[in-house]
């Protein structure tokens, strides 16, 4: 797509870092030179959620130099929630040779749509995001709050896919449905979840690149329009204790050079090709975990009973498993990977699941006996802290191969910093439990 003949008076250029934050530069629209891009330091991919910087900088990027920002025209789009006159573009980043920079996580997830594509097939996906609507946080905060609705209105639980219970956010979520409308988001679906003020968005189907590039904008807009009204939108996977946490669901099928769906059902029965591709996420997904639970937090989602998966079992139509084949016509088939949680890159949790995917049906992994009955009564199949599912992305040498040992090594870097970080903390239950009687 090229580039607008007339753009806004201000233009952000975004990209996504290591967490899926948005990072960049506001510019002059008229400013925007194709023939000279805008310049952006590199170490933006070395950033923890904390502001510190990961080791790897001192070996990827040890003169702090700058990587250029090449706007993707098909994300551009206003940025309604704020003031004046004022638009946003993705963009692609390149090193100063004219390269992918190969630590930017939606470079990585390009480097594996190129890698279907070499076999001449198309990944097609449609992600769902949960989050709660809390009251904002406050310095010396303990604990997150569920926001009140209209007139003081509390929820306490027990409202989940209740319409009406939306109303109660209208204030917010009106401006989320108009703003998306503005900007040409797809937006399927929302749904009010099963923990109190927590909702869930869906992206229309579509190819993997511009499902991640919505995605990460209506995270962005959802956040702003919160905060417009005094709220706090949280994807934290795990905000409350007791409560349902925030998962990341991608539904995913392929299609081939004729546009036919290869996952296609047949007598209700998945294909060889799903079922490979499920294999490979059995397989691999252990071993890509810290990519779709890439926080502390994100573990303590994993909790029996409390709508999450506890493991890697498959299923149809089988909201209990982590990989789900839903009820569909035969033409849709796809498999649903419930694992993630919406803490995750958007990025990377498209690129981890397709890439484990791929690998299968490449390998023609042949996975589990589908789960009939309640499948959190299963083992745990993947890492039980971050720590673990570190360790095992660092080792893995089929997903160094397919996403780049750069990039490996730089993620992996930044989140041992940020776990290194928390280590240091006293946490408030430690203060609790045994700060007054040991």
């Amino acid at each position: 797509m090229s580039k607008p003949v007339t753009l806004p008076d201000q233009l952000e250029l975004l990209v996504a870092d290591a967490n899926g934050l948005p990072r960049g530069k506001t510019m002059e629209g008229a400013a925007y030179d194709e023939k000279d891009l805008p310049h952006l330091a590199e170490a933006v991919f070395f950033h923890s959620v904390t502001g510190a910087y990961a080791d790897t900088i001192e070996i990827y990027d040890s003169n702090d130099r700058d990587l250029l920002l090449e706007a993707d025209w098909s994300t551009f789009r206003p940025t309604p929630w704020k003031r004046g006159d004022v638009g946003q573009v993705v963009c692609r980043t390149l090193n100063q040779l004219g390269e992918p920079i190969a630590y930017d996580p939606r470079n990585v997830l390009q480097r594996v749509i190129d890698a279907y594509q070499e076999m001449g097939l198309s990944p097609v996906v449609a992600p769902e995001a949960e989050l709660y609507l809390l009251e904002p946080l406050t310095r010396g905060d303990l604990a997150l709050t569920p926001a009140a609705g209209a007139g003081g209105a509390i929820e306490v639980g027990g409202e989940s896919f209740s319409p009406d219970a939306l109303d109660k956010y209208s204030a917010v979520m009106d401006d989320v449905y108009r703003m998306a409308a503005e900007m040409h988001l797809d937006m399927a679906g929302v749904v009010h979840e099963m923990g109190p003020a927590q909702v869930e968005f869906n992206v229309a189907h579509g190819d993997a690149l511009s499902r991640a590039d919505q995605l990460f904008q209506l995270k962005r807009l959802i956040k702003g329009c919160a905060q417009r009204h005094g709220l706090l939108a949280s994807f934290m996977a795990k905000p409350m204790a007791g409560k349902p946490g925030n998962g990341l669901h991608v539904h995913c099928s392929v299609v081939d050079d004729a546009g036919k769906n290869i996952f296609a059902l047949r007598r209700g029965l998945i294909p060889p090709s799903l079922r490979h591709f499920i294999g490979g996420l059995q397989k691999y997904l252990p071993e890509a975990f810290a990519l779709i639970a890439p926080h502390v937090n994100s573990y303590k989602r994993f909790v029996r009973d409390l709508s999450a998966p506890v493991n890697l079992s498959w299923g149809y139509d089988n909201r209990t498993t982590g990989l789900r084949v839903p009820f569909s016509q035969p033409a849709a088939g796809r498999v649903e990977n419930r694992v993630a949680g919406a803490d995750a890159n958007p990025y990377l949790v498209i690129a981890a699941t397709l890439v484990c995917g791929l690998m299968g049906m490449q390998e023609e992994v042949s996975p589990s006996k589908s789960a009939g009955g309640d499948a959190s009564e299963l083992d745990t199949s993947f890492p039980r802290d971050l720590a673990e599912a570190l360790r095992v992305l660092e080792r893995s040498t089929p997903l160094r191969r397919a996403l780049g040992d750069a990039f490996v090594d730089v993620f992996v870097s930044v989140k041992r910093a940020e776990l290194a970080h928390y280590e240091r903390e006293i946490t408030r239950w430690e203060v609790s439990y045994l700060g007054s009687v040991l």
